[in-house]
């Protein structure tokens, strides 16, 4: 056999068949939304007025807002699995919803008396909220870290933070069905920390976690 037609095998038997990559992705994508969904049942429960809710710009405010986070960690996920990849898709995703959620609470804020203000912002979980959003995504953060060890980051620092980000916006999603706050300001704040919970995980031990 000739070197040219054994590379030519060689690459044949290592090439990752069409569509490997959305397959891993979807099922990890599957587990995390299940896991971190079964975790907030066994937990806490839904919200006993969930479907009077679903009904509330509040409710969606906060879900649209995180959401949106996973799917900007999504987007990264994707594109940092593959070596060489330009990941700034996800990024803008990511910046543009902590922007817009801003400029709501700035909003909220300046409509409220300024005696109001830590009341808006505290709300009255605001020491829960944080780890119960962590503790969701948990489930979340091991699913796509089995993703990108089945892909092949170069940047495995970075993909850990994404990895987190997906996570965290899943874990977040998921406690709004529980979660009762309203305001817009504790959404930016305290939700945003729990959100940025594994991201920053992951972005601290992507190295060794993401280790080829």
């Amino acid at each position: 056999m000739r070197t040219d037609e054994l590379i030519d095998l060689l690459a044949g038997v290592v090439r990752p068949s069409r569509g490997a990559v959305a397959r891993v992705i979807g099922i990890a994508l599957l587990a995390a939304i299940a896991g971190s969904f079964v975790v907030m049942m066994l937990g806490w429960g839904l919200r006993p007025d969930l479907r009077a809710a679903l009904s509330t710009s509040a409710y969606w405010m906060k879900t649209v807002y995180t959401a949106a986070i996973a799917l900007a960690g999504l987007a990264l996920v994707e594109r940092l699995g593959r070596p060489g990849a330009r990941a700034r898709f996800g990024w803008l995703v990511a910046a543009a919803a902590f922007a817009i959620v801003a400029l709501l609470a700035a909003g909220e804020l300046a409509a409220l008396p300024q005696t109001q203000w830590t009341r808006d912002v505290m709300g009255q979980t605001w020491s829960r909220c944080p780890f119960r959003i962590a503790v969701i995504a948990l489930p979340a953060f091991g699913a796509t870290l089995w993703a990108l060890r089945r892909m092949a980051p170069t940047r495995p620092r970075l993909a850990g933070a994404a990895a987190g980000l997906l996570a965290g916006g899943v874990g977040a999603t998921v406690y709004g069905l529980y979660c009762q706050e309203t305001a817009a300001a504790f959404t930016a704040v305290w939700y945003t920390l729990g959100m940025l919970v594994w991201a920053a995980i992951g972005a601290a031990f992507g190295g060794r976690l993401l280790r080829w």
